[in-house]
């Protein structure tokens, strides 16, 4: 397991003193200092939730221009074409102004664009067809900011077209009757950083004007909070106030889609919390554009009947385990292409046989898992479509921008972009942005975990401070939980759960004790035991339980202690000794009987089924499977491998700190008595 650098950011002890004189708890207070609200009116300004902390709509270029066009539509009944897009930013932004334009009467459109067959934007085919049904106006949504050709087809066709969008702008601004968009660079609107559905809210706004802001949000809040949310928007500013108010309409469970697609997928509408919308609801609703149904999310979220309502969620959860599938094939061919990369390098890869649908989460997949920016293009003949994922706060949109003359075209954001290729460019455009990457960026640096700040004493950990820290909510990008630390902290028990792919803890420190859960982790990832001293990095969180509350650890990452390391340091060189001569007590610490043989060989070939090979620090790998036997030194766990190995059961490769074991197939019954080991340290 690799464990991310800590970055605890701390905060002034006079600072959260002065806010809690103003009647802030402690951990609040402190969370609030440590990210800079320090305060009692910076964090009274950050903690606003009502529709007046929303900025006014006509500071966004171009709004009164688009203002004037649609009321014009909207007053004449023109058809009105609402170009949007597959991903669920896109589908939020299509509903709110299919709903608005369709309750005033307005004949409307929907075109939201084929994933596979007409890949990403507006597009000249789509614009014709649109021409044929006879609009007279198009809005996009969530795209057009790059539709230069497009717009210019349109007014020839004569069609007027609104661009609202939220993507980076490359260069020219199209010749829309308006472009808006918070991103462009002549827009001085505060706050840049608003969702595609939150751009096209504010279209709403404006044409509404200030006393609709409440019915706007409560009529739309959900779609809002919903986009905002999956398209991994910053959770401050006017996005925090419109996903905060958002999830109270998703709460009331008004949009009969949205809770059919909850409970469709295990959950209850009442009690969603934001930060479960982007891996419980994003993925369904993204699965539809991804698998080329994107139609089949923006009829669900307009649903009007529950009957309806429940079959296209079924649909949309059978959608994902489709998708979930076709990722995983090609996420295993993508790593098997890995064997010659070079170490600490975006990684760019391409083929012909991959589903474009899922290239962006294969992307990111690799590029958590790598600590990279990750490439993945889906080539078609000549043409490549690729999706892009960044990782560490590496501008991926720069990038693409200092490598475009290897492209056909690209868009996106920092973080996630797109981009077209042809086959012939591929390589220039990998070593390119190897380039850029390298003179960009610090090469190999570890991962960080941002820690809010470290607690000495965990009786701070109490309900009422726990609680307190609900006003920060929702969190997301920007507005993550937060994290504490406490270090030098005892493990009083571990126990298995959940057949044993989580850990629930008991921790103790000065007399308090503490439970605590940790998921996605087993005994082996946690390696530690019971008695271990360790550091533990966690959000607090009520855990209530047959009426009974109490406050419970919810851990990000548990490490050794100083302490702790330094023991296993001086553990380590005596592993390093095993070649050595050896005196009649260290072969004794060495020495495995028949039932240590046993288990260390039932628990690498448990371990040899799922994962084929496993490996990683040799300290790590020894105390991962030392957790798996608590009574067993690390020494005899080492000398048992190491016979293994000897006698051919397994492959044993040592390479510098790392080390990686691979079981081998077939006969494995054989005599232990012939290993040459296993003879030297016998007495």
């Amino acid at each position: 397991m690799r464990i991310k650098r800590w970055n605890v950011i701390g905060c002034a002890k006079e600072e959260v003193k002065n806010l809690i004189a103003h009647g802030f708890s402690p951990l609040l207070a402190g969370v609030l200092c440590s990210r800079g609200l320090c305060t009692p009116e910076a964090a009274g300004e950050f903690l606003q939730s009502g529709t007046e902390a929303l900025l006014d709509p006509y500071l966004m270029k171009d709004m009164g221009k688009a203002v004037e066009r649609l009321r014009h539509a909207i007053e004449n009944r023109e058809k009105i074409a609402i170009y949007g897009d597959y991903d669920v930013d896109g589908v939020t932004s299509t509903c709110i102004l299919y709903e608005y334009l369709s309750e005033r009467g307005v004949p409307c459109i929907v075109h939201i664009p084929d994933r596979l067959d007409e890949g990403y934007g507006v597009n000249e085919n789509a614009i014709r067809s649109i021409a044929e049904q006879g609009a007279t106006l198009i809005i996009t949504v969530d795209c057009g900011i790059t539709a230069l050709r497009e717009v210019e087809l349109a007014r020839e066709l004569g069609m007027d077209v609104i661009i609202t969008d939220h993507h980076e702008c490359a260069g020219e601004i199209p010749e829309a009757v308006a472009v808006i968009d918070p991103k462009r660079p002549d827009c001085n609107y505060p706050f840049p950083h608003l969702a595609g559905v939150g751009v096209a809210f504010k279209l709403l706004s404006a044409l509404e004007g200030k006393a609709g802001s409440e019915r706007l949000i409560n009529t739309y809040g959900d779609l809002v909070a919903l986009g905002t949310l999956a398209d991994v928007m910053p959770v401050m500013g006017e996005n925090r106030v419109l996903i905060r108010r958002g999830m109270e309409v998703i709460h009331s469970a008004s949009r009969k889609g949205l809770a059919s697609l909850v409970e469709a997928a295990g959950g209850e509408i009442e009690k969603l919390a934001a930060d479960k919308i982007g891996y419980m609801i994003a993925p369904r609703l993204n699965a539809a554009g991804r698998m080329g149904k994107a139609r089949s999310a923006f009829t669900l979220l307009c649903a009007k009947s529950r009957e309806k309502a429940e079959s296209l969620a079924k649909e949309l959860c059978d959608l994902n385990r489709d998708r979930q599938q076709l990722e995983a094939g090609i996420l295993a061919d993508a790593l098997s292409m890995l064997s010659e990369h070079p170490t600490g390098m975006p990684i760019i890869l391409g083929s012909e046989s991959w589903h474009q649908g899922v290239a962006g989460i294969v992307a990111s997949r690799i590029s958590e898992r790598y600590f990279v920016p990750t490439v993945i293009v889906c080539f078609d003949d000549a043409v490549g479509r690729g999706s892009c994922r960044s990782f560490g706060g590496f501008d991926l949109f720069s990038a693409l921008d200092a490598s475009k003359e290897y492209l056909e075209g690209f868009g996106g954001h920092t973080l996630a972009a797109g981009l077209t290729i042809r086959r012939e460019n591929f390589e220039a455009f990998r070593r390119h942005f190897w380039q850029y990457y390298v003179q960009n960026t610090d090469i190999g640096v570890i991962p960080t975990m941002d820690i809010n700040f470290e607690i000495d004493d965990p009786r701070v950990l109490s309900i009422k401070n726990v609680e307190d820290l609900s006003v920060l909510e929702p969190w997301g990008n920007g507005n993550p939980q937060p994290l504490f630390c406490i270090r030098d902290i005892i493990i009083e028990q571990i126990t298995p759960i959940g057949g044993g792919k989580h850990l629930k803890l008991r921790l103790s420190k000065n007399g308090c004790v503490l439970d605590c859960v940790f998921f996605a982790k087993t005994l082996f990832d946690l390696a530690l035991r019971q008695g271990d001293c360790a550091d533990v990095a966690f959000f607090p969180q009520i855990n209530e339980f047959r009426g009974s509350r109490n406050v419970q650890l919810l851990l990000r990452e548990a490490k050794p202690s100083d302490s702790l390391i330094a023991r296993r340091d001086r553990e380590m060189e005596l592993v390093r000794t095993l070649d050595t001569h050896l005196s009649r007590d260290e072969k004794k610490s060495f020495l495995p009987d028949r039932r240590n043989f046993a288990d260390i060989w039932h628990t690498i070939e448990g371990l040899s089924d799922e994962l084929s090979r496993f490996g990683g620090e040799i300290r790590s790998v020894l105390y991962g499977i030392g957790a798996l036997h608590p009574s067993m030194s690390v020494l005899k766990i080492y000398a048992c491998l190491r016979i293994f190995a000897e006698l051919g059961l397994i492959s044993l490769v040592e390479n510098g700190e790392e080390m990686e074991i691979t079981v081998h197939a077939g006969n494995r019954r054989t005599d232990l008595n012939s290993s040459r080991l296993l003879r030297k340290l016998r007495p």
